[in-house]
């Protein structure tokens, strides 16, 4: 398993606050295996707990070794409902934290809002108990499922991603961008930093200014990256912030 971190920036400033990790299998032979291939295979054969270990383990790690070389970023890991179903599961992440030595309130739990609605008790009572414990709690690709508004009542999150889906093109399309205005808005009304996922392009970067996302994700800000790869990106992306992206400042 090969861990993969994709930037997540303010897009007031153009600063880099952290990543959202994404795995990947490197196969013998298929090469680079994506997780919609291999995610399902795990949970049905047991075995997700130990991967999310794995790759919890790799995040902590790197989010460590980032800080130690001056860059403090908040570092994301997707979260299976599988995982959800064990209160074990909470030992499991403050225990890898604190063998790290990474603070909680530097990595966030992403979870997906269509994976909640499958059973609500054991999930609430383990990402109460994490959020407690000063973990950052974000429900991703909100507006996909089909009890958004009872999660954001029931569960202690702090951040909302706006699924891509509402967010490219949504310069342009009108019903994309009644959704992304209203979730923006209640995001906002219930103190929940926002991220907008799938931005694609400079028009998408520029709505996203002009409407007030507080951070965004997507490919034309960075692909997913190896961490090897993060610090020449990093001053990629701090010149292109100066000479093009927040030349013009907000009024």
């Amino acid at each position: 398993l090969v861990n993969y971190y994709q930037p997540k920036v303010s897009v007031a400033t153009g600063a880099v606050i952290g990543v959202e990790t994404l795995v990947r299998w490197q196969h013998v032979t298929d090469g680079l295996v994506f997780p919609n291939q291999f995610i399902t295979v795990a949970e049905s054969n047991g075995l997700i707990n130990e991967l999310t270990r794995l790759v919890l383990l790799n995040a902590f790690t790197q989010a460590k070794l980032w800080q130690q070389s001056g860059m403090e970023l908040r570092v994301a890991v997707n979260v299976s409902m599988d995982n959800l179903a064990s209160l074990d599961f909470q030992d499991l992440v403050v225990d890898l934290a604190t063998q790290v030595g990474i603070s909680p309130h530097k990595i966030v739990l992403e979870v997906t809002e269509s994976q909640l609605m499958r059973d609500m008790r054991v999930s609430l009572e383990i990402l109460t108990r994490l959020r407690l414990k000063r973990f950052h709690l974000s429900i991703d690709d909100f507006g996909t499922g089909h009890s958004s508004l009872a999660q954001l009542r029931d569960i202690p999150f702090d951040e909302l991603k706006i699924d891509q889906g509402f967010v490219h093109q949504a310069w342009r399309d009108d019903t994309l961008r009644v959704i992304y205005d209203a979730s923006l808005a209640l995001a906002k009304q219930l103190n929940m930093e926002t991220v907008a996922e799938g931005v694609e392009d400079r028009q998408d970067w520029d709505f996203l200014r002009q409407t007030g996302c507080d951070l965004a994700q997507g490919n034309f800000i960075s692909k997913p990256l190896l961490a090897s790869e993060f610090e020449d990106w990093i001053k990629y992306w701090q010149r292109r912030v100066k000479t093009d992206l927040i030349v013009d400042q907000i009024d």
